[in-house]
């Protein structure tokens, strides 16, 4: 690494270490509506500097009803809300206290408290859709210990995101797994634990499913794959930005077993967790993310 890398990099840890500093004193002072009112000016100049200079991310073809009318004003608005909710990762330990769990509501827990009574891990199968990168956050801040399986190396995680993961309720439990720590992510699960997995990833396993009239979706296996080798609950999870720090999580229902038995077949789960997913989808199409667009191809013989 060259000398201009090395200072670059250090540089941009100690803003980033200014910044987490910065807003955890802020947070302790003041309640999420004051704090959101100062920080969002902030953020707004930093979205509309971004998308000035960068390739319009709406451009990708999308199936009519996930079509937004103004894309150039969703991007806008999504680049600054993703800015304002990774404020929230600078104080994972305090999420859960009284001031700021009332801004994330989890619907159908007892989707994994049932899970969690039979002694059953359970996979989370989420995708990159509204502020995803908080599942794990709000999840632990509701008393649920779960773990994201994630792309890329491990060594990616620069201080700054080490820092953070201190601060992360349930400290003896793994925050993240990684394309080369699968062996692990597969002891995690076996020990009764929950794993966010995304569907939509990138993958040697596909499973086509059909998404619409004229389009077919291609999910990642892994999510299902897991819950059949581990026997767990393989629920569909998707959280929703309702605006202004405040978020809801849905927990759908879980795959049936008898849909989870064979190590072969595994459009019928892809398709039950497609079909719980896609009416959020269709409510909220501006917070459908690139990633989760781009698996989606067009193919006129596709049912719907």
């Amino acid at each position: 690494m060259s000398y201009a890398e090395t200072f670059k990099k250090e540089y941009k840890d100690l803003i980033g270490r200014c910044f987490f500093s910065t807003w955890r004193k802020l947070e302790r002072g003041l309640p999420p509506r004051a704090l959101f009112s100062l920080s969002k000016p902030f953020f707004f100049s930093r979205a509309v500097a971004n998308c000035a200079f960068r390739k319009r991310a709406y451009a990708t073809p999308r199936p009519d009803f996930l079509r937004v009318p103004d894309p150039a004003r969703t991007e806008l608005r999504q680049r600054m809300s993703d800015y304002l909710n990774h404020v929230l990762e600078f104080f994972p330990d305090r999420l859960s206290g009284e001031k700021w769990i009332q801004n994330c509501r989890v619907e159908g827990l007892e989707h994994f408290q049932s899970a969690a009574r039979k002694k059953r891990p359970a996979i989370l199968a989420f995708s990159h859709f509204g502020p995803f990168f908080l599942l794990r956050f709000w999840l632990r801040a509701h008393g649920i210990p779960a773990a994201t399986l994630l792309g890329g190396d491990p060594e990616g995680r620069g201080p700054l995101m080490r820092l953070k993961d201190t601060f992360s309720p349930f400290p003896g439990v793994p925050i993240a797994f990684y394309s080369d720590q699968l062996r692990a992510a597969d002891e995690f699960i076996a020990g009764g634990n929950p794993l966010l997995i995304p569907i939509d990833a990138p993958g040697h396993k596909q499973i086509i499913v059909p998404f619409s009239t004229g389009w077919t979706f291609q999910m990642a296996a892994g999510a299902v794959r897991l819950a059949i080798r581990h026997h767990a609950a393989l629920i569909p999870c998707t959280i929703v930005d309702e605006g202004r720090w405040h978020f809801s999580i849905k927990l759908g229902e879980p795959v049936p077993q008898e849909l989870l038995l064979s190590k072969n077949d595994w459009l019928p789960a892809g398709k039950h967790l497609k079909d719980q997913m896609v009416p959020i989808f269709r409510a909220r199409p501006e917070q459908c993310r690139p990633d989760f667009i781009r698996c989606l191809k067009q193919n006129a013989e596709c049912p719907s």
